[in-house]
């Protein structure tokens, strides 16, 4: 597997955010975060009964990290989200930087119906909503339903959206883009027996004849009112299979174009990719990232009532390439950090990837963590050395634990250098060093 050709570079260190039991609740999943004027908002989805993604409550909660020299101070947990009779789900924040407000958009679904209920229903039976704080996730405004003007414009109706999961971006021109993803199904043929077919295939699994594709809602008023972006067109695998697209994330590169990179639902696909040169009001249709692997099955594959979906969320991240990297040694001034669990099997070994070729080619992996891990995501920010050089940095926020992924959330931080020796490449320009491939949005 690629993630045994790791360097010898270790990770730093981590910090535990949210465990198990913490503030009387069993799991914390779904991990978001950003970072505004010194400090990390570190979100995620507080869940009271179990791990699973159906449950009584569901709360949406946050903890504010204070970075203070080299040191991050950590405050209480607060619920930033409890919607009655709804469990709350994927929040995606952005900071909004003509004003420094955060926007979180997320979705609620009813407590009594499961994931198999609502893809069965005829059309989304769930809330789009959106929160903001004015200063710096201190407070939050009571969260607004934006669900007609984003799922209700849609054709055909979903059966389930999901927001994210982690950050959405803010594009160069101030528009607010929040990705995420669709669940229908088309309908099927007409007859008795085409219906008894689609009856006993539903049985053994409520997402029989689904699609899925990753898409985008935005703003362009600092999250006041929300739109429909543009849907990725479906890819095909080398056998000519639909490839259905699920969790996704963007960035924007120095020249305008949006990237997203999505997960994919076949046991055997590595990652989709697609670009939009409109701001995310079309993309071209969707590849597969054939550099970017990711966990096969996740559950049992000998059990047909039990859906069998592949792979697990990822997190990208873009930002300026640095100063002493002269520009015949990159394509594009907008690198990009990836992370996920570098395992073609399951989800183990949390690593980074970087490209610097607008995500035509990718490092190999730098490991962050060898053990049980899931969901992830990245944000950057910059510091000062002692003689006042700017220093990049980044922090992952994931999912880890020693027996199962689910056990803890943590944060981790470290140096473009750190990962730039990590990955094999010289921090200080050299045009004979390249980083070294796996073939096959700037935010402050």
């Amino acid at each position: 597997m690629e993630a045994d050709r790791r360097s010898d570079v270790k990770a730093p260190p981590l910090t535990e955010i949210f465990g198990q039991g913490d503030h009387g609740y069993d799991t914390f999943r779904i991990p978001a975060i950003v970072y505004n004027r010194r400090t990390f908002l570190a979100f995620c989805e507080a869940r009271k009964s179990s791990f699973r993604d159906w449950g009584s409550i569901m709360d949406l909660v946050l903890r504010r990290g204070i970075l203070k020299d080299d040191e991050v101070i950590w405050g209480d947990i607060q619920v930033i989200a409890s919607i009655p009779e709804y469990r709350a789900m994927n929040p995606v924040p952005i900071v909004n930087k003509r004003n420094n407000s955060i926007v979180v958009v997320f979705v609620a679904f009813p407590q009594d119906l499961s994931e198999a209920d609502l893809i069965k229903g005829q059309e989304y039976k769930q809330k789009v909503l959106v929160t903001k704080s004015r200063d710096n996730g201190l407070t939050w405004s009571k969260p607004r339903d934006i669900t007609e003007t984003t799922l209700g414009m849609m054709d055909p109706r979903p059966h389930i959206y999901a927001s994210g999961p982690g950050h959405g971006i803010q594009l160069s021109s101030g528009r607010l883009v929040i990705p995420g993803n669709v669940f229908w199904k088309p309908p099927h043929e007409p007859g008795f027996l085409s219906e008894l077919k689609h009856k006993i295939l539903e049985f053994f699994d409520c997402f029989y004849n689904a699609q899925c594709r990753s898409m985008v809602i935005y703003s362009d008023d600092g999250g006041e009112t929300w739109e429909r972006g543009g849907s990725v067109p479906a890819a095909f695998d080398q056998d000519g299979q639909l490839v259905n697209a699920n969790e996704c994330q963007v960035v924007e590169f120095d020249d305008g174009r949006v990237y997203i990179n999505s997960r994919t639902l076949g046991v055997q696909s590595p990652r989709q990719q697609a670009f939009s040169q409109d701001g995310c009001l079309t993309f071209n249709p969707g590849e597969l990232a054939t550099q970017l692997p990711e966990p096969g099955h996740t559950l049992t594959k000998w059990i047909p009532s039990v859906r069998n979906f592949g792979g697990c969320q990822a997190s990208i991240f873009g930002f300026r390439a640095p100063r002493n990297v002269p520009p015949e040694a990159y394509d594009t001034g907008t690198w990009i950090l990836f992370s996920n669990p570098a395992s073609t099997e399951t989800r183990v070994n949390m690593s980074v990837r970087l490209s610097r070729n607008g995500c035509r080619t990718w490092s190999t992996p730098w490991q962050l963590n060898s053990g049980a891990s899931a969901y992830s995501d990245l944000v950057g920010y910059e510091t000062r050395s002692n003689d006042g050089t700017p220093v990049m940095n980044f922090a992952c926020l994931y999912e880890c634990g020693s027996l199962h992924p689910y056990e803890r959330i943590v944060f981790q931080t470290f140096s473009l250098a750190k990962i730039m020796e990590g990955i094999g490449m010289a921090t200080k320009a050299d045009p004979n060093h390249h980083i070294p491939e796996s073939r096959a949005d700037t935010q402050d």
